[in-house]
């Protein structure tokens, strides 16, 4: 009885000493600048509602070094994440199906901006004029503020309507299409400098 008395205490008292050097050896993270906490990557995860203007690219512009693919889209809309609220503007060229590539500014409610290099597919419009399914990747290039030196990537997933498409280009006038877009963003963002 005595030594399974020793051995309960002897037991609780390593436990309790493994808990000392494990809160012992988090003190350090905890104590250190949160800009050094983050250089190893903040996870970033978001949705985004977006409205777009698609006309065709007879200029042939680019954006952020890409291709000048067949029409041009300009895009604007909101969305939320796990850095907060943001806004979203994007210049791209795309091929319908095809490839997209263009150039996103995410931008915080203080006025810090998170910038991005896209580059993604889509797929051929549905019987709703739906595209379901695109996907692409987002590469962190740069940003102002708390985004400064920012880099990394992200996964996303979008889904587009074309509203109205009788009314535009697609239908014989002159008039840009409009498009509805539904983003979800997944990955990482290393910050380097200033407080998250």
């Amino acid at each position: 009885m005595l030594r399974n008395a020793v051995s309960k205490s002897s037991g609780i008292s390593i436990s309790l000493g493994l808990l000392a050097l494990a809160a012992l050896a988090a003190m350090p993270l905890a104590l250190m600048p949160r800009a050094a906490q983050a250089h190893g990557g903040v996870p970033f995860k978001g949705s985004f509602s977006v409205a777009a203007s698609v006309t065709p690219n007879k200029g042939g512009v680019t954006y952020c070094n890409g291709t000048a693919h067949a029409l041009a889209v300009e895009a604007h809309g909101v969305g939320y994440s796990t850095l907060g609220a943001l806004s979203l503007s994007l210049q791209k060229t795309i091929d319908v199906p095809g490839d997209m590539h263009g150039c996103l500014i995410l931008t915080a409610p203080n006025g810090d901006t998170l910038n991005a290099i896209y580059d993604g597919t889509e797929g051929a419009p549905n019987a709703n004029n739906f595209i379901v399914g695109a996907t692409g990747t987002l590469t962190f290039t740069e940003g102002t503020g708390r985004f400064r030196n920012a880099s990394g990537n992200a996964h996303f997933t979008a889904d587009f309507s074309t509203v109205y498409p009788a009314s535009s280009f697609l239908g014989g006038t002159t008039a840009p299409a409009q498009v509805m877009a539904f983003y979800s963003v997944e990955g990482t963002v290393f910050l380097h400098d200033g407080d998250r």
